[in-house]
Parts: C-alpha cells; structure tokens; sequence
C-alpha cells in the first residue's frame, strides 16, 4: 500500500477519513472494480504490475472522493452538534455584493476543508497565501503608507494568483485588507475564517441549505461582529460556545488550514502582520517556527512595531512610545513589555537571526516620510518568499519551496515575471507624485 502511494505520488493513509457528515462513508469508500487487489489475484502478477494496479486504486478512491465532495460537499461536513452544515450564499445589499459561506464544525479536517473549498465552491489550487493578521479594533495608517499598501497588496495578489486569508469581520486588519483589495475592482479569492458564534446577525445563515440570505451592517460588540461584504468566501467555525467565549475558536482550524496548503500541497505562503495585539505576537512566532516569511507594517502600531523596535533595537529596552498618524501615543513596553509577550518576541528575534535576517521583512515610512522599502508592497511580499528561499529556506516540508522542483519554485518564476511589468506603471505613477516620496 505505502509503496504503491509513493509511485502515484499520493499522500494517502489507509486511516484517512474524507469526512464527519451523512455522506462521509459514501466518500470513504473507493469503487470496486475488476482485478481488485488480493492475495488470489496478484500472488502470480510481476511486481511492477501490482503496483501499477494499486496505483490506478488509489486514483480511483481520489476520483471518487472528489465527486462525492463536489456533489455532496455540504452534507460530508456537520455543524458542532452533528447538524448538517449550513451553506449557501450571503448578500449585502448596503454594497451590492454576494459572498459564499459554509458553518462547519471546529473539529473539521484542513482535507475536507481543502477539498470542500477547490471542489464545491470551484476555487483554483493558489500559487501562493497572503494570510493577514493583526488588530481587530478599527485604526488608520499613514496616508503614505495606505496609498503603497492598498496598491502593493493588490498587485501581488493578482500577479501570483493568491488566496488571501483573513478573519473576515467587518472591523480592523480584515476591513482594511478586503476594502483595499475591493476597491482595486480585481477579482480574487478573499477568505475569512470566523467564529459562527461571533458573527451578529448569525440566525440569518442557519438553515439556508444551498438557498441566500440578506445581512445588514451592524456594529460590532465584544460579543460579536458584522461580515465583512468585501469577502468572496467565508468558512465560519461552530465551536457550539456564543459571545464574546467565541472569539479564536476559529484560529486553530484556520492555522491547520494554511499549514495543510504548506506542507501538504506545496504553496508557499507569506504572513502579512499590520498592528495588532498581544495575541497577534503568537501567530508571528508560529510561523516564524514554520520557516514561512514574514512581512511587517511597522509603522502601523501595536504589536507590528513592537515587533521592529525588538530586532532592530537591544531587546526589551528598545521597546517605546508609538505616535499614530492622528497624535495618539501607544506606549509598547507598558503593552508588550510583561513576560509573555516579551518571550514571544525574543523567539521570533530568534528565529530571523537564524534565518540571516531573511524571514522578516519591514516595510515602513522613516522619519522624513519616505518609504525605506526599496520595491512597493507587490514586489515585497514576493521577494520576501524568494529571498528566504535563495537563503536556503526550503526544506522537504514544502516551506518556500517544493522538494521536488530544483531551481527557482515554479510557482513564482510567472508571477514574478508579470509583476515587474504590472509594476513599471505603478512605479512611474507614483514616482510622479510628491506625496509618493515625502509627506505632506
């Protein structure tokens, strides 16, 4: 069975469940056909033959598993309680937009949410995963600093064919980064993994079944937040808790989710850190763990801030007072400055020390207003997946690059292509402009 896996290239277990639904053992099961392997049919077949038949076996189950999921998709996953998923579309009228959205339990495979999310809802494998964290209270950037973000982000985007990934309410980062991407008017996927139970207006996505339900805008609360109408999908995680307990249930599934994409198919990804609190500081350090590059907004606040005046200053004493673009003063060591997060910190210094100060990348506005990144955002985030990689970041894992393509990843040779032609007009754009290189 393992070497017949290993010459279809496959990943399969014998113990690997498709699905937790009604239909979960419909998938399961693979098709009998004909020559099946047994004992009595291969005993006297040359051993290339019996691994050629495995092989066709295990396409088979694959096949199989991928139609039921394509066909059945809703109804292999559950709810917390054993309930059928709800799904269907979301519209907000306020915006005239449409979003698609599947409750699933948070004991929910990344396979299945895999599976579910490129054969049921049709979205292409990515090139590349722009996951975004950071605060969830609304704030601004500098003027500067929003015009190179709204532009750059969007250029790679579409230039590397990426899922971005967010936490999909209508508050902080994930306002930010959906309305920047949105307002671009190009198409791609935009997720958001969210806490069901922290969604207002929740009631409105139950019992839809395939049908469309209509969400107004609301204000957010600790107990509860509106969906962002910016998104194309969302993946909202039942944990069975409500209110304001909710909260971060979602993130352990949305971690597997993006580790699975990895380590499992190969696509590299990049975390895009802007603000953020405390609790941001440990989904840094994770994938500081996993090899994965990293790109701060440092001059955003919070725990992006902290994180530059950390490895570029002595340690806990460089930690100091933020001013935001409106006056207000943040002070950092008062906020990150206990024993939990201070760790935190001197582990991710840790990690980019390791890596030759490849795996974190800052982009930021200096003091006399100009933009110390020498590229936009676009080329930032790429190039900070292919320098860790040309640094020797890859391993076996598929961390940066797969193991068995040599040479420059495959998967970033065309997007890196396009995107210094996309940007030689934004360049000269901005170039142009005098707000584009000094305040004011």
């Amino acid at each position: 069975w393992n070497k017949a896996a290993r010459a279809s290239g496959g990943v399969m277990r014998s113990t690997d469940r498709i699905g937790a639904g009604p239909y979960a053992r419909l998938a399961e099961t693979p098709r009998r056909k004909a020559g099946a392997l047994s004992y009595a049919n291969t005993k006297n077949l040359p051993e290339a033959e019996i691994h050629r038949r495995a092989a066709q076996l295990i396409q088979d189950r694959f096949v199989h598993a991928d139609a039921v999921m394509r066909c059945f998709g809703p109804a292999i996953l559950c709810r917390s309680g054993g309930d059928p998923s709800d799904f269907g579309d979301v519209n907000f009228p306020e915006l005239n937009t449409q979003s698609k959205f599947l409750v699933l339990a948070d004991t929910s495979t990344p396979q299945q949410v895999s599976r579910f999310v490129e054969k049921f809802w049709g979205l292409e494998k990515p090139e590349i995963i722009i996951s975004v964290t950071g605060s969830a209270l609304d704030f601004e950037l500098h003027p500067i600093l929003q015009r190179a973000f709204d532009k750059g982000l969007t250029a790679a985007a579409s230039a590397a064919n990426a899922w971005v990934i967010t936490g999909g309410t209508d508050t902080g980062v994930m306002k930010l980064v959906a309305s920047s991407l949105s307002s671009s008017g190009v198409s791609m996927p935009i997720l958001g993994f969210s806490p069901f139970g922290a969604i207002n207006e929740r009631e409105k996505l139950e019992r839809v079944y395939g049908g469309a339900s209509t969400m107004v805008s609301t204000k957010a609360t600790k107990d509860g937040a509106p969906l962002n109408a910016h998104h194309t999908h969302f993946l909202l995680v039942d944990s069975g808790k409500h209110g304001v307990k909710a909260w971060g249930t979602e993130i352990n599934l949305r971690v597997a989710f993006e580790s699975f994409y990895l380590e499992r198919k190969s696509v590299p990804m990049v975390l895009l850190v802007v603000q953020g609190g405390p609790g941001t500081l440990a989904t840094v350090l994770e994938t500081a763990k996993k090899g994965s590059p990293i790109v701060v907004v440092a001059d955003s606040g919070g725990a992006a801030t902290a994180i530059k005046q950390y490895i570029e200053g002595d340690g806990e004493g460089s930690l100091s007072n933020w001013t935001s673009p409106h006056g207000k003063v943040e002070d950092l060591a008062v906020k990150f400055g206990t024993e939990k997060p201070l760790g935190q910190l001197r582990e991710i210094r840790k990690c980019n020390e390791e890596s030759g100060g490849k795996l974190i990348t800052l982009f930021q506005v200096n003091n006399d207003g100009v933009l110390e990144a020498t590229e936009d955002m676009s080329n930032v985030l790429l190039q900070a997946i292919v320098r860790l990689w040309v640094a020797g970041g890859g391993d076996s894992a598929g961390r940066i690059t797969p193991p068995d393509r040599p040479g420059t990843p495959s998967s970033l040779a065309q997007p890196a292509l396009a995107l210094r032609e996309s940007n030689a007009s934004l360049s000269s754009q901005s170039m142009a402009s005098p707000e584009s290189s000094a305040l004011g």
